[in-house]
């Protein structure tokens, strides 16, 4: 097999590869850990013997599964904060706005994601790590605010991070089909601003 040869089987599995966690992630929705592989072999018109070999087993798969919605969510909500490096409350509003834009893209996701099995597939390490991930992104944005004067220099950097993800979730469970995106994004800014400017800062 000569090197264009390789370069191309390489890019038929990278597709497959994406094709059936496409496939699997609409299936979790729906089944949750109830999926069967052969369903999504059949639906991503692959063999099961392809999906076995990129996933090892079914749990490897729904490995698969929690770990890529984990990085995919991280990585838009830091694409979205990166332009605001030095501004920490545009980084706070940006944050907001993509942290509640992850809770609608995935809401079909989120019930099956708290399923209490799926702990089972991860090592305590593995857990600890998904969730430091998202926890460091509210970290260095009030750090970066209080270093820089604006937020409050009293503040529990981790109970605020902490706070401001929970909030994400909590608002957007309880008002999401109430009130248009922009507008509880708006309303949890506010509240959250409130919560660690400086008294002096409007």
């Amino acid at each position: 097999m000569n090197d264009v040869e390789r370069a191309g089987k390489r890019a038929d599995a990278i597709a497959n590869r994406a094709r059936l966690l496409e496939v699997a992630r609409a299936v979790f929705a729906r089944s949750g850990l109830d999926l069967e592989v052969t369903d999504i072999a059949s639906q991503a018109q692959v063999g099961v013997g392809t999906l076995y070999r990129h996933f090892g087993n079914r749990e490897g798969l729904l490995r698969a599964i929690v770990t890529d919605i984990a990085e995919t969510a991280d990585a838009q909500i830091r694409q979205a904060i990166l332009p605001y490096r030095d501004e920490p409350r545009s980084a706070l509003r940006a944050l907001i706005t993509a942290g509640l834009s992850v809770q609608q893209q995935y809401q079909s996701l989120f019930p099956v994601l708290r399923d209490f099995r799926l702990t089972k597939l991860f090592e305590p390490a593995q857990r600890e790590a998904m969730r430091a991930q998202f926890l460091d992104l509210g970290r260095e944005i009030i750090e970066r605010g209080i270093l820089a004067g604006i937020f409050r220099k009293d503040l529990d950097v981790d109970v605020a991070a902490a706070s401001i993800f929970g909030s994400l979730t909590g608002v957007f469970e309880s008002l999401g089909k109430y009130y248009p995106l922009a507008e509880l994004e708006e309303r949890l800014f506010q509240l959250l601003w409130v919560m660690v400017a400086k008294a002096d800062e409007p």
